[in-house]
């Protein structure tokens, strides 16, 4: 049963690893979109990139330790 919590949490990592760069390009070519019709600035796309970085970085983090201190 610890072999598969184990797996379950490597999973849930891995899963937020492997979205982050499809959510990045995706929500950048939306971004520019909205750059390029004007109703952004550049520096708000580059705050909202970053913040969706942050953001995913810290699900990550956060399900990393949830699932340690269950064990």
């Amino acid at each position: 049963m610890k072999e598969r919590s184990q797996m379950h949490k490597f999973i849930l990592v891995m899963g937020l690893a492997v979205g982050l760069p499809s959510t990045m390009v995706g929500l950048f070519f939306f971004l520019h979109h909205l750059v390029q019709i004007g109703y952004i600035s550049w520096n708000v796309l580059l705050i909202i990139l970053v913040l969706v970085v942050v953001a995913t970085l810290g699900l990550m983090v956060k399900n990393v330790l949830v699932r340690k201190n269950r064990q």
